[in-house]
């Protein structure tokens, strides 16, 4: 009984060692020291604080990508395309294919992986690896085995890692052996059609002068294989006031410590809008960086608030002022030129499109051509970067040189039409015809020619 009284505990200690009895004294000091190693943990408060702070530019622009669908910069019309082609279009275990075909920056990618994930749609995308892979022979594969391997195998094994019962590959990327040998890509889809399971969407950005459209998909390959076809428009300047309203909120409480996102930058950037939301997202934070006094002080001054439509005004009706016997532009060319250059070819396309509209004179119309001309094929040069300063620099001062007298009044200033792959077709076709007609004239000709040999010979 002496025994069970001694020891309460129903567990014996397996060690030799006596326990240890703690005094109270021990036992203060002991709470004491362990109220002070807390007191030194920062709190979870300050822990997330500290991981809202992000500072890279990629998690920047990742948290502001839209998440719904209603903050999507593309139009309610053109996302119940998508919606119907996800919806009613395709089936599963049958192969389809969709094509997205717009300018940079108006929201092609993100529209479609936020419709997917609503749907219920795991997105495969196809990324083109820069490193070098081999095979099973040591041998190193070319980027369009390993893009015909993705497709394969994408279509036909399913990931155990996804949730998601329907899946859907995004190519956004494509190998540039297709640019150069578009047969490769057309027997790839022949291929794709034949043995896959899963449908597909490929992205094709559409600038200026690109073909990828009409290289890699021309109108015969879409109607042989039923590849349907949405065009996506420029970002509106409502959806970008509205995304850009929603990114200045999200980057001041994340990134609060280096940008400071206020109204009046972002009316700048809407005034310099051109239809890019990736653009117009870059510059916002560009020109939202706080900035030492110190260093804002060495900076350069300029007109900050200077919009597109303002500087294309200033060029087309340049005023004039007199300095003496001689006289000088209220605005300097150069001034003007510098605050655009990250925009050259978009400033050209616009004075393109609107100086006619104060020319007086047909002498003035023909220099300003020839200025806009010679600036339109400096500028497709893109080996040196410094040529782009020079091209701008020329056509603004030639322009406002050369339109002495501008016409007085009220000339709205009109955005260039995007007709350029347009006018590149009809050239192409153009082109066929003229040779078709050279081919049929001498085959017109030979036909004539064997025939009076015929009539000859049965004469005679």
């Amino acid at each position: 009984m002496a025994n069970s009284k001694k020891n309460s505990s129903w567990l014996m200690p397996s060690f030799d060692c006596e326990p240890v009895k703690k005094s109270p004294a021990t036992k203060r000091i002991f709470s004491q020291t362990l109220k002070n190693d807390i007191s030194q943990i920062p709190s979870f408060y300050e822990i997330t604080q500290k991981k809202k702070n992000i500072s890279s530019l990629t998690a920047l622009l990742e948290a502001c990508e839209p998440r719904k669908s209603n903050e999507l910069v593309v139009s309610k019309q053109k996302q119940q395309e998508m919606l119907d082609w996800l919806k009613y279009k395709i089936k599963r275990g049958q192969p389809y294919a969709l094509i997205l075909c717009g300018p940079s920056g108006c929201g092609k990618t993100a529209t479609i992986k936020v419709l997917a994930k609503e749907n219920g749609f795991n997105v495969t995308e196809w990324i083109t690896p820069i490193d070098q892979a081999m095979d099973e022979n040591n041998r190193v594969m070319r980027q369009g085995d390993r893009f015909e391997e993705f497709l394969v195998r994408a279509t036909r094994y399913s990931s155990v890692l996804s949730n998601h019962s329907k899946r859907l590959l995004l190519v956004k990327e494509f190998p540039n052996v297709y640019f150069e040998d578009k047969n490769s890509f057309h027997s790839l889809i022949q291929r794709y059609f034949e043995f896959g399971k899963e449908p597909i969407i490929f992205i094709c950005t559409e600038t200026g002068n690109s073909k990828l459209l009409q290289t890699l998909f021309p109108p015969d390959i879409r109607q042989k294989y039923g590849i349907d076809l949405i065009n996506i428009n420029p970002v509106t300047q409502t959806a970008m006031k509205n995304a850009l309203k929603r990114a200045s909120s999200i980057l001041n409480s994340i990134a609060g410590q280096m940008l400071y996102v206020c109204q009046s930058k972002v009316d700048e950037i809407l005034s310099n809008s051109i239809g890019d939301i990736r653009n117009s997202l870059l510059n916002l934070i560009f020109i939202s960086l706080k900035v030492p006094e110190e260093q804002e002080n060495n900076c350069s001054s300029r007109e900050v608030n200077l919009g597109l439509l303002h500087g294309i005004g200033r060029v087309i009706n340049p005023k004039r002022t007199k300095d003496g016997n001689s006289w000088k532009f209220v605005h300097n060319p150069d001034e003007i030129a510098a605050f655009f250059q990250s925009q050259a070819t978009v400033f050209l396309h616009f004075l393109q499109e609107n100086y006619l509209n104060t020319m007086r004179g047909i002498d003035e119309v023909n220099a300003c051509a020839n200025i806009l001309s010679l600036a339109d094929a400096l500028n497709s040069e893109w080996r040196d970067p410094n040529l782009t300063k020079v091209i701008l620099s020329f056509a603004v001062r030639g322009v406002m040189v050369s339109n002495e007298k501008p016409v007085s009044g009220w000339n709205p200033v009109r955005k260039p039409l995007n007709d350029r792959l347009d006018q590149t077709r009809c050239l192409a076709a153009a082109e066929v015809r003229w040779y078709e007609s050279i081919i049929n004239s001498k085959l017109k000709n030979t036909t004539e020619v064997s025939n009076l040999d015929l009539e000859s010979v049965i004469d005679e």
